[in-house]
């Protein structure tokens, strides 16, 4: 089950998933929006900040992918879409208890550090400014994953430009909260390669509880 299935990573997500076999549900506000033709996918409307929504769509799914990004009211923190996706999944898993599915969900790249330094402390986003409360959002949303009982997994590519359209390679390296940089001194992957990290921690889970980043 694929939120935000219709999105630039989000359909590279569906298509690594239904490449390798796995029935998909993609949710979105609107279904029409999706328009994958392929026999192991469907598409359902659904919101990921109601929780009730969410409790009655996931139920019986095996795994959640959340991939999902977006300002909420007064750029604040805890009105960004990623954190309030998080909140609502941890509340809807705990609804449906023992039978909640684990949950994978793309986090942001500031939320790394490099050389020891978290990154988004390195730049000028006081209150107010246009990306305030996505970032601070996105850490918000491990904190909420933290501090549950939910089988959470979050992954976050390096930050900005470093994360384009590109090649499906299968070749990177997978890290934790250090961003990964090449010989190059410059970190990068491309989402296709992004999406096969999402679909091979759907079937050999290596990151339960954890926050994880990719790079080559």
């Amino acid at each position: 089950m694929i939120y935000g299935a219709s999105g630039n990573l989000g359909s590279k997500i569906v298509t690594e998933a239904l490449s390798r076999g796995h029935e998909v549900i993609g949710v979105s506000r609107n279904a029409d929006s999706m328009t994958v033709d392929h026999e192991n996918f469907s598409a359902t409307s659904g919101d990921v900040t109601d929780a009730d929504s969410m409790r009655a769509i996931i139920a019986g799914a095996d795994v959640v992918i959340i991939s999902v990004n977006g300002n909420g009211e007064g750029n604040r923190p805890e009105n960004a879409i990623v954190n309030r996706a998080a909140q609502t999944f941890i509340a809807a898993a705990e609804r449906l208890g023992d039978d909640a599915p684990r949950v994978i969900q793309m986090g942001g790249g500031f939320t790394l550090y490099r050389d020891g330094m978290l990154m988004v402390e390195t730049l000028d986003l006081a209150p107010g400014h246009p990306r305030h409360g996505i970032y601070y959002g996105h850490m918000a949303a491990i904190s909420h994953y933290q501090s549950s009982d939910v089988a959470w997994t979050v992954i976050s590519p390096p930050p900005g430009a470093a994360l384009q359209p590109g090649e499906r390679t299968g070749v990177f390296r997978i890290g934790e909260d250090e961003v990964i940089v090449g010989d190059n001194g410059e970190a990068s992957i491309s989402q296709e390669d992004l999406a096969v990290l999402f679909i091979n921690e759907v079937e050999d889970p290596q990151s339960i509880g954890k926050r994880i980043t990719i790079g080559y």
